[in-house]
C-alpha cells in the first residue's frame, strides 16, 4: 500500500476529488435520463391502450366537472350526445399538423346533462375556411385531454392559444380541467369536411436510454483514466527509487599506502578500484610510479 502513499499527497487528493464529484454528476444525470425515459415509456403505454379504446360514458371517469383527468385515462374515449354552440367558436393558434402552421377549431358542446365541454374538431389553415358544425343533436365520440393553462394569455377576440376552457364563450357548467379531441372516422375524411383529423400522438421514446447509458460510460471512463494515471506514476516512482539504489562502486584502499602518502586518484589500477598515486611525482608514467610506491612501502 506504501508504493501509492503519493495519492495522499495535495495534488492527487485534488484529483481525487474532483473524480469523485464528475464521477457523481455522471449517476445524477445517467439516473434522471432513465426518469425521463420510465416517464416517456409511461407515456407511450398510455396511449397504446386509450387511443383507439371503445367510448365510455363521460361520467365514469370524471364524476364531476371540476374533476382532474387522470394521467392514465389521457387519450381515454368518451361517448357524448349533445349540440354543437357554433356561435362560441374560437381558434387555438399557432398548431402545427404536417409542418404547417394553422388553427385547432375549439367549439363548446353542451351535453344533454346541461354541462359542456370544449371539443377540437380538427385543423386548418385559416380560421375563415371553416365549415360549419353540424346542427342538432349529435353523438359523437371525443378524446379526452387535460385542459391547457391559459390565465396569462392574452388573446384578440376569438383567438386564444392555451385550450382552456376558462377562456372559451358559451362554457356554462363546463368541465374545467379537460377538453375533448373529436374522434374522426373513416367517413369523414380531410376533403369532405374541410378540417384536417389531428395527427396520432408520437410513439417515438426518444433517445434516453442511449443518454443513460452514454453517462454512465462517462462516468467509468473517468475512473479508469484516474487509475491508470495512478498506476503510471507508481510505476515511474519505482523506477526512479531502483536508479537511485543501484549498483554503488566500493574503493578498495591500502592504509599502508596512505600512511606512505599516496593518494586517491582514478579506477582502474592494479591497487583494486582505484589508482594510489604520490603527490610529488608528476609526468612520470606507471611503471615508475609504482615502482616508487613500492619503495617507499619497502623502507617504512
Amino acid at each position: 500500500m506504501s508504493r501509492y502513499s503519493f495519492l495522499f499527497s495535495a495534488r492527487w487528493l485534488k484529483y481525487i476529488a474532483m473524480t469523485i464529484i464528475v464521477v457523481i454528476a455522471c449517476i445524477f444525470l445517467a439516473l434522471w435520463q432513465k426518469d425521463r425515459q420510465d416517464q416517456r415509456q409511461h407515456e407511450i403505454d398510455t396511449i397504446n391502450a386509450n387511443y383507439s379504446s371503445t367510448p365510455v360514458n363521460i361520467t365514469s371517469i370524471l364524476d364531476s366537472t371540476s374533476a382532474t383527468l387522470d394521467e392514465d385515462q389521457e387519450y381515454q374515449q368518451v361517448a357524448l350526445t349533445g349540440e354543437f354552440q357554433t356561435s362560441d367558436t374560437v381558434f387555438a393558434r399557432n398548431r402545427t399538423v404536417n409542418d404547417k402552421v394553422g388553427y385547432y377549431v375549439v367549439i363548446p358542446f353542451e351535453l344533454t346533462s346541461g354541462d359542456t365541454i370544449a371539443l377540437v374538431r380538427g385543423w386548418i389553415a385559416e380560421p375563415d375556411q371553416v365549415p360549419p358544425a353540424p346542427a342538432g343533436e349529435q353523438t359523437i365520440a371525443a378524446r379526452l385531454q387535460p385542459a391547457q393553462d391559459g390565465s396569462d394569455d392574452k388573446n384578440p377576440d376569438g383567438l386564444i392559444k392555451a385550450i382552456d376552457p376558462g377562456r372559451i364563450p358559451g362554457m356554462d357548467s363546463a368541465y374545467e380541467n379537460v377538453y375533448g379531441e373529436i374522434v374522426h372516422t373513416g367517413n369523414a375524411s380531410a376533403d369532405e369536411t374541410g378540417l384536417t383529423p389531428l395527427p396520432a400522438p408520437d410513439l417515438d421514446p426518444g433517445n434516453h436510454l442511449s443518454y443513460m447509458l452514454q453517462w454512465f460510460t462517462f462516468g467509468i471512463m473517468i475512473i479508469i483514466a484516474v487509475s491508470i494515471s495512478a498506476r503510471r506514476e507508481r510505476r515511474a516512482d519505482a523506477e526512479a527509487a531502483e536508479k537511485s539504489t543501484g549498483d554503488v562502486e566500493y574503493v578498495v584502499i591500502d592504509k599502508a599506502a596512505l600512511d606512505a602518502g599516496a593518494k586517491i586518484s582514478q579506477p582502474g589500477n592494479r591497487y583494486g578500484r582505484n589508482r594510489l598515486r604520490s603527490p610529488g611525482v608528476h609526468g612520470r608514467d606507471e611503471a615508475e610510479e609504482d615502482e616508487l610506491i613500492e619503495d617507499r612501502f619497502r623502507h617504512s
